[in-house]
């Protein structure tokens, strides 16, 4: 398999909670999509409204999150899982800004700092907010992931 030899060198060291770019690219997303996608969704998930009120708030609210293994909450979270990279590059062409998967790969393989993928919990549940490429990335190449999850 392509990716054996850097899987069982791999660490978690390259996770981080997030970086200056996915930090804004997280946020503007969530904002572009706030009324008419989250307030929906932090009803069904008994979340707090409006979940993050300045891009401060949300690198706050980041900082603080709890670190935890996927594999420990993933059958409560409603992640897109695809699980070859074709599938994937196919279902990230249609975002509003495609992700470049090859990139991510490559990111990988080099041991880069990956910005953790970030799930909210309200009292009836998860939602996935950001990082379900990088997710689904790591999973195809057997990488365990580990994700933010914010309670609101």
């Amino acid at each position: 398999m392509r990716y054996l030899k850097y899987i069982t060198e791999q660490t978690f060291k390259n996770w981080v909670r997030y970086t200056s770019i996915s930090l804004k690219w997280d946020f503007e997303e969530y904002k572009k999509k706030e009324t008419y996608k989250w307030q929906g969704r932090m009803e069904s998930i008994g979340g707090r409204w409006p979940i993050f009120k300045s891009q401060q708030h949300f690198k706050k609210e980041l900082d603080k999150a709890k670190i935890v293994n996927l594999d420990s909450i993933k059958n409560k979270i409603g992640w897109t899982s695809i699980s070859d990279v074709s599938g994937l590059k196919d279902m990230v062409s249609g975002y509003g800004r495609p992700r470049d998967v090859d990139r991510i790969i490559k990111g990988y393989e080099s041991g880069a700092k990956m910005p953790m993928p970030i799930v909210l919990k309200g009292k009836g549940g998860y939602w996935p907010l950001a990082g379900n490429t990088r997710q689904n990335t790591a999973q195809i190449m057997g990488i365990p992931v580990k994700i933010l999850v914010v309670e609101v």
